[in-house]
């Protein structure tokens, strides 16, 4: 049976991925919550800590959102490695460089 992680508030997990949404960067935070490390994260799809019960249209309008250079606020519910879940108040933004 799974549980939820709870989140301190002085967690901050951060992610970044490229424009196909593979996970170019996580922070320490993000691998203490999610179990996972950086070598299994890095270069693997975004949606792989993605919770089966996020519908599925709630990416496909952040995606849309981002790519029309906004910024995209929501509540995801994330799994952990172990089969665990957390929630998180997510933003996700365009980052041009």
């Amino acid at each position: 049976m799974s549980k939820e992680v709870k989140l301190d508030k002085s967690t901050m997990i951060v992610s970044e991925t490229n424009k196909k949404g593979l996970i170019t960067y996580v922070n320490d935070d993000f691998c203490n919550i999610s179990g996972f490390t950086k070598d299994e994260l890095i270069g693997k799809p975004h949606n792989m800590v993605r919770h089966h019960d996020m519908p599925k249209l709630a990416f496909k309008d952040l995606w849309s959102t981002v790519k029309v250079g906004k910024t995209w606020k929501g509540i995801v519910k994330n799994f952990c490695k172990n089969g665990d879940f957390y929630w998180v108040s997510a933003t996700a933004f365009p980052v041009v460089k």
